[in-house]
Order: structure tokens, then sequence, then C-alpha cells
């Protein structure tokens, strides 16, 4: 339908009406897709981030808000969030900017997992009311407007976040309302739903604005282009100021949240490591993928297609137009981008090409699809060729892969094409044979409705792909967080008025920010932003566990020092985790839970107090030209400094160092033939082939702690082939007879959690007389080429008199906490000469401090946590946190708000 032709009845426009169908449209689509769900009571609650990250987190941060609203006050540092954090860069990044997640505080507690599901489709309804905003700018006729809303609510993308990552479908709702706004600037109208689109953009979901953005400018450009077939530079540069003015007001607006977000994002854990990939060829399959998955469910490297047929027939016929010249250059640009992996790096902020931007494409193929049910009248023999070619295409490519996957899935393969065929046919037929306008219109409306419908039956179902066993089951998540330690937590005791942590083992990986649900101070998190600082302390010794957003997890992969000196004063771990427990930690408690798992709760007098003072230091250079194991037990004695505040305070190193021994041994292979590490390589023909350390002196590892470390590691697999995908991860095994530990290199396509392990240091526990060790076993799970420069064994001797006498030593240093509290710790301490607080508190810039009432310098001590210099004598001190930059944000958001206005009413004046 052209824009100056005269509508018919059967041809209305976008109107309320269209969205009050759209609504009862919604609604059938809901029933079809998710009456399973219900009738199966599976939640869409994904078993791995669902339950660790995103509802875990919507429910704490509602119960949040109605804490601090009951209370009258808001408190952004929460101790519960590993080892404490920041709680904007914590939950900015799923919950804080979502206007979504606020709807939440009408319901009641007991019904918090219905809201959080009802939110779900609520955002999936928005999505499509949002498209249906932009349609109507583009004079699309209220049929067309339907099909288009299903398609682009419905499409693979939401289908797939919808139990995967439910806040990744907010750009879907916040792109179109960005298109519109620039369509209002381009025509020289208000720039106001621009701004307020840029702000509820950059307030969401920092990660997804920087795509937003670079979507919204290509836009922009290409529809100024279009619109101005006679442009000129001056015009060109005008609009260029005018968007670019409103974006700045949109994004000072913003700066509440989004500032300190970005302050929080450099200076996260995520700064380690990088990603390794061909920044100029994707691999054989991936170009396949985008074929196949343009029609079917699936994604590789989050290039996700699942479109209605109609929608190719939709860009088919309006490639060759140039009234839809628009849209041919955006989907030319984005096709360009998917092609090269550089180009999808620099889509997702210089890193690994994860192609989340793929947000996009089902507007361009569902406003493809809007243009070509409105000109369905007008299709040609020409138009109908391409569109035959196409179907016979995909009917090749779904024969073809028919022969490659289960036939129970062949249904789902061909239904699409089933629909493309059949509308083919009638579309060829000659418009006085075919259906009245109207019950055409509602035909195509109809098979949108059922290919969407068969697309996400086909991906959920145990029909097809089955992606809703990966869910809980409605009603599981918060039993499960209660029990994460079998209840073993009631039996903690009240420690006086100070704070302690408690921890668990290296096998208990399942336990990520579960302690928020129990209110218990622990060490773990796993959250997309982690305070960079622990990942600082992690690093500096080499913890098994590390991973870039989890630094410390595992229990510290159970390191006595580690764990003393971060005040973990207890463990709680499943009964068979025994052997796992760190030296000194003693059992007093072992109870059956509900289910008759058999739990234990360990507890050790020689834990550190929260915070402490010390007269020993040493600067980061010295501590860094030590092994890891030597680090981490010099901590006990020492406080390691910045080398600039080191030599300002000429503070000494204790005089009695940790002896830490390297054991002499021999290397055997499986077959018991002696190896020497003559090379650097070695090659591993067999899944879990082993070979076998033998200590040359076992005696010297009695009453000492066993590690060990390999390093200048690497992994190729046997017969690289660089078109093709193949695994580059791999686990490395270390077994002493007692117990075993493994550690995981992740795969280089693993873009959000890879990072190069060079070196592995494994904690064994400490050996005894009655428990010797003799011979190590060595194993990889993957057959390769190793590359492996040297393994050292070490022995850090441990004592029981030894760690009382130094918990004993830093009790009587400690300071006396008179109150603690989220965003404050108030205590007094004396101290006989000038010393250093050490605290467990993770450095954050936020801190400030007052020694009796004198406004004092936050030190970064120990690689990642706060601290102080005391002078001599009685030291009354107030540790203080603010978010950091938030203040500056809240300015620079009044600023954006009076900009706004000036907006508004300068307009109103001229037109007076």
């Amino acid at each position: 339908m052209r824009a100056n032709e005269k509508l018919t009845v059967d041809e209305k426009l976008i109107s309320t009406r269209t969205y009050l169908v759209y609504t009862g449209l919604f609604l059938v689509m809901t029933g079809l897709i998710y009456s399973y769900f219900i009738y199966t009571q599976t939640s869409f609650i994904w078993e791995n981030d669902g339950f660790t990250q995103h509802y875990q987190l919507f429910l704490d941060y509602i119960t949040k808000i109605r804490t601090w609203v009951s209370e009258g006050t808001v408190t952004l540092w929460d101790w519960h969030i590993g080892l404490g954090a920041d709680v904007l860069y914590s939950y900015g990044y799923y919950v804080i900017g979502d206007p979504f997640v606020y709807l939440g505080l009408l319901f009641p507690s007991h019904l918090m997992e219905l809201g959080y599901h009802l939110l779900i489709l609520l955002r999936i309804w928005a999505i499509g009311i949002s498209f249906l905003f932009f349609l109507g700018s583009q004079r699309i006729s209220h049929h067309a407007g339907l099909a288009a809303a299903i398609a682009y609510a419905f499409t693979h993308f939401v289908i797939f976040n919808v139990t995967r990552h439910p806040f990744f479908l907010l750009p879907l709702i916040w792109y179109p309302l960005l298109c519109l706004g620039i369509e209002r600037l381009l025509k020289n109208k208000s720039s106001g739903l621009f701004i307020l689109a840029v702000m509820i953009s950059a307030l969401s979901n920092f990660y997804f604005f920087y795509k937003l953005t670079l979507l919204a400018f290509l836009y922009a450009l290409i529809r100024f282009f279009y619109l101005n077939p006679d442009w000129k530079w001056k015009t060109l540069f005008k609009i260029f100021l005018k968007t670019t003015y409103a974006y700045i007001v949109g994004l000072l607006m913003s700066a509440v949240l989004f500032l300190p977000m970005v302050y929080g994002f450099l200076n996260s854990s995520r700064q380690a490591g990088g990603v390794a990939f061909n920044p100029y060829f994707y691999t054989v399959e991936y170009y396949i993928s985008l074929i196949i998955h343009t029609l079917t469910p699936g994604s590789y490297f989050w290039v996700i297609g699942g479109f209605p047929i109609l929608s190719l027939f939709g860009m088919v016929f309006i490639w060759k137009k140039r009234r839809y010249g628009y849209i041919r250059w955006m989907a030319i640009i984005l096709l360009v981008i998917l092609m090269i992996p550089f180009l999808g790096s620099v889509m997702n902020g210089l890193s690994g090409p994860y192609n989340r931007f793929t947000f996009v494409l089902p507007f361009i193929f569902s406003l493809a699809l809007a243009y070509f049910i409105d000109a369905r009248k007008d299709l040609t023999t020409v138009d109908l060729k391409r569109m035959k070619r196409l179907l016979i295409s995909f009917t090749g490519l779904s024969f073809f892969g028919y022969f490659l996957f289960d036939e129970k899935n062949a249904f789902y393969m061909f239904f699409p094409l089933v629909i493309g065929w059949g509308l083919w046919f009638y579309f060829k037929r000659p418009l006085q044979k075919r259906l009245s306008y109207k019950k055409e219109s509602w035909l195509v409306i109809i098979l949108v409705m059922l290919n969407m419908t068969g697309n996400a039956v086909y991906y959920y179902s145990p029909l097809g792909m089955n992606a809703m066993s990966g869910n809980l089951d409605y009603g599981e998540a918060e039993k499960r967080y209660g029990d994460v330690l079998g209840g073993k937590e009631e039996y903690l005791q009240e420690i006086s008025n100070e704070p302690y942590r408690v921890g668990v083992t290296s096998k208990d990986n399942h336990v990520k920010n579960q302690f928020l649900y129990l209110n218990l101070m622990g060490v773990n998190s796993y959250l997309s932003l982690t305070n960079g600082s622990v990942a600082d302390f992690a690093r500096a010794i080499e913890t098994g566990g590390f991973q870039i957003i989890q630094p410390l997890r595992n229990g510290i992969d159970d390191r006595r020092i580690a764990n003393h000196l971060l005040g973990v004063k207890s463990i709680i771990t499943h009964a068979d985790n025994e052997p796992y427990l760190p030296f000194g930690y003693v059992i007093n408690q072992t109870i059956n839970d509900d289910e008759n798992e058999r739990f234990i709760l360990a507890e050790t007098q020689d834990a550190y107090p929260f915070a402490y003072t010390i007269d020993h230091a040493l600067s980061d250079t010295e501590f860094m030209k030590m092994n890891a194991v030597k680090r981490e037990a010099v901590l006990s004695k020492n406080v390691v400094l910045k080398d600039a505040v080191h030599e300002e305070l000429s503070l000494d190193k204790a005089s009695d160092e940790p002896s830490v021994k390297e054991l002499a041994f021999d290397i055997f292979s499986s077959e018991g033939n002696p190896v020497a590490l003559s090379k650097d390589t070695f090659r591993v023909d067999e899944a879990d082939q082993r070979f076998t350390l033998r200590l040359k002196n076992p005696k010297a590892l009695y009453e000492a702690e066993l590690y060990l470390r390999f390093s200048g590691l690497d992994y190729q697999p046997l017969s690289p082939r660089p078109f093709l995908r193949q695994s580059t991860h791999y686990r490395l095994t270390v077994d002493d007879g007692r117990k075993a530990k493994s550690i995981y290199q992740s795969d280089k396509t693993s873009f959000s959690s890879y990072f190069h392990r060079e070196h592995m240091l494994f904690n064994m526990g400490d050996v005894s007389e009655e428990e010797p060790v003799s011979e190590i076993q060595v194993s990889v799970d993957q057959p390769g080429v190793y590359q492996l420069q040297d393994i050292t064994i070490y022995a850090l001797p441990v004592n029981k008199e030894v760690d009382a006498r130094l918990a004993a030593e830093k009790r009587a240093h400690a300071l006396d906490i008179e109150s603690f509290a989220d965003d404050q710790v108030e205590g007094s301490v004396t101290v006989d000469e000038n010393e250093i607080l050490v605290t467990s508190i993770p450095y954050s810039k936020g801190w400030t401090a007052s020694v009796n009432g004198n406004d004092q310098d936050v030190l970064k001590v120990n690689k990642g946590f706060v601290g102080l210099t005391l002078d001599e004598g009685e030291n009354s001190i107030r540790l203080t946190y603010d978010t950091p930059y938030l203040k500056q944000g809240m300015v620079l958001s009044l600023i954006g708000v009076a900009l706004a206005i000036f907006l508004r009413i300068k307009p109103l004046k001229k037109h007076k």
C-alpha cells in the first residue's frame, strides 16, 4: 500500500483497535505456547543462570526495596553478596534499570514466582506493542501490523530468552522506540520520544545500550539518506547536531545509574584475560547455521533466527524495490557484520564475537513482512519466481537436514515450508479467485501465528529440542535456595558482635549466590560484574577455581590461610566432602536434612578477625616475586602494600618467613615408563590418559600441605581444523589417593568465560604419617597436543599451635566493632606504634574513613582489601560506603532533566 493511496475499509491504518486485537492474539499465542508449561508444572527458570542469577536477584531486589521502604533508608552495600559488594554494580546488569521488575512489588512474598513469570509474559506483550508504535509511523495497515507484531514478539530470540536471559528481551522493546524517535527527528518533529528512549535504554542495561546506540546510529544514517535523496552537508550536519544533542540529554538523564555502572564495569573482574578468535573468518558450521537457523530455532554464537516464512517472502519482495531501500541496506550491513568475527567483536564491545546484537534482525524481517502484506496485491511474476527459488533452496536444505537429524524433528523442519508453498500457490492465483482482502489478511495472520507457534513448540517441547527439560519445576527454586546447606546454617553460633563468614569446600560448585537467600556472609558470588580487587587477590594467590565472574569460589580451593584471612570461621558441606575440609576445621555437627542427606558443620578458632592491626609489611613488587604458595603464607604475618605506600611507611616484613619446600619427584607414563619433561609439548592420544608423579622423599610431606603447580600450559586438538569448530577445552585432574581435584580450561569459543590458564595450582590439603602420599596421578580428559613447561610440588608446613598463636595475636589487635551495618562499620582499637589496619572488606573507591573524627585515605592492602594507617594510641574508626559516582550521576541526571524541560519549553514559546 502506497502512502498516498486512499485506504479501503479493510485497509485501515494501525489504531487503538489494532492494539486491542493484538492483545487478544497475544493471549492466544501465549496459551498455545506456554500452556504445556502449566500442564507439566515447569517454570521459566533455567537451572543454570535463571536459578543462580535471574530469579534470585529479582526476588532479593524486591525484598531489598521493601526493606528500604520500611526502614526509611537505602543502603547500597550488601555483605551477603560474595565478600560484600555494591548493590548497583551487582544488580544493575539484571534488575535495577528494568522497569518491569518494579511491578514485582505488586505481588505478595508468597506469589513472587508467579509475578516473575507474569512479568516475563508482560515483556513479550510490550515487545509487540512497541513495534506497533513504530509501524504506525510507517503507515502500515491494521492487519499487516498485527501479523508483523506477532512475528516480532514471538521471534525465536524472544522464545529462547524467555527461559535463558529474560532481561535480554528489553532491547527488543527499546529499539523500535529509538527508531521511532529518530523518525520524528528526521521529520523535524519533537525530540522528546528519542530522549526518553535513550534514557530508558541506558538505565535498563549498559551492555545492550552500547549495541542499541550503534544500531540506532546505523538506522538514523541510512534513513536520512533515504528520506533526503538530494541531501546537502549542511542538512546532514544540522540533523547530526540535533540528534547528538538529544542523545546526550537522554544519556545525562540516565547518569544516576549509568555512570556508576560504567565505573563498576571498568573496575570489575572482567578485565582478566582476553579472548582468542580468528578475526577474519568463522568456522564453516557457523556460515551453514546462518542459513539453517533463518527458518528454524537454534543459535550459533548468538545468531538467532527462527523467522516466519512470510518474513523471508517479505525480504525477497522488498529487495530490489527502491522505496524499501533502507531496509535492504540495513540488512546488507548487518549481514556483513555477521560474516566477519572482528566486526562481531566490535558490536560486543571488543570482546568475543557473541552476536547478541541480532535482536535487531526480527525488527528488519518483521518490517519487511509488514510491507509485503500491505503490497501483496502488487506481486509480480518476477516476485513469485524469486519466492519459488527461495522455497526450493530451503526445501532442499530441509531434505538434507532430514538425514542428519531425528525423524521426530522432520515435522518442525518442514512445517514452515508447507506454509510457504501453500501461500506461494495461493498468491499465484488471479486476484479474482482469491479470498476477500479481510479474509485473506486473517489467513496470513493465522499462518504467521501457526508458524511461530510451531517454532516455539519445537524448541521447548520433548517432541523437539526439549529446551524446557533444562528448567526447574514450578515452586522448586526457593526450596533449593533454602536447602543449599541442608539447613545446617541454623546451627551457626552467634559470636558476639563480630562479623564472620561461612565457607564451603572445593566440591561445592553448586553454591553461587544462595547465601543472599540465607542472609549469610560468605565468600563466593556469581554475577556479571564482580569487584576487580577481589579478582586481583584471587589471581595473586592463584586460586584453582578462579573464573572471570567468580574470582573466589569453591571454598577458595580449600586454602587454609586464605580462609583464615577472610574470616571463615565455619564451613558447611555435604558429609562426603569431609576430606576436603582445610586443616584445622573440626566437625562439631552432623545432621541429616529432609531428604536424609548428611551435612556437616565444621568450625575453627584460627580464623582472623574482621579487622586487625599489624606492623609488618612488604611491597607489592616483593610479594609478587614469590611463588603463589608463599604469597598466601606470608599474609599470615604481613600486610601487602602498594610500593609507594610501603616506601613511605618503612615497615619491615616479619623476620620468620614461611618455609615452602620444593619436593623432587620422577614422572612415569601410564605404562610405567620414565618420562622426562625435556620438551615443552607432549601428545595425548586417548581421553583420560594418566601419568604418575612419584615422590623421592614422601616423608617430607608429613605435617605439611601438598601443592602442585603446572606452568606454561596450552592445548591444541590432535588435528587442528581452522575452518571447522573444534573443542579447545580440557580438564586437568590430580589424584593423590586420598582426594581428587580438577581445574577446567574453558573453550576458546566460550567468550564470556574464557581466559587462558597458563598455569594451574592445586591444593591437595595436609598430609600426615597416618595418610601418606607417595604417588600422584595426573590426567587430562581430552586427546590433544599439550604444552607444559614445568611441574612443581610444594610442601607448606602446618602446625595447630602456630595457627592458634597467629589467630590469637590478631584477636589481641582486633578492631573492637561497636556498630556493623551494611554501609558503615564503626569500632576502636589501641596501637602501641604506627600500624596498618587490615580488613577483609573488598577494596572500592566508595569506602571512605575517618579516624578520631578526621578524614583519612583508604589504602588497598593485600592486593584487594580495605586498609588504613593508624597512629600510636587510641583510634576511633568509622568506615562508610557510598557508591562511586552516584552523586555525580545524580547531578548529571538533574542537568539532563533541566535540558529536556528546556527543549520542551522552547518550541512552545516559539508556537505562542
